[in-house]
């Protein structure tokens, strides 16, 4: 996947180590656009797992809810 414009193609990949995006154009070394990728999905996870909780109150009684 192109880390550039997400474009997914097999041609992207020419040989092992070149990354060439039939889509944008990009072309990068293969391990840094592998590790963009990794770095984009690493930043969106931890921003989901950071998010603050809502407490649960759908279906709950009212007296659970009070501290």
């Amino acid at each position: 996947m192109c880390s550039w414009c997400g474009h997914t193609e097999k041609a992207n990949r020419p040989t092992q180590e070149y990354f060439a995006c039939r889509s944008c154009g990009v072309v990068a070394h293969a391990d840094r656009n592998a590790a963009r990728n990794i770095a984009a999905r690493a930043e969106h996870v931890w921003a989901a797992v950071n998010q603050p909780h809502a407490a649960d109150t759908q279906g709950a009684p009212a007296a659970s809810l009070a501290l």
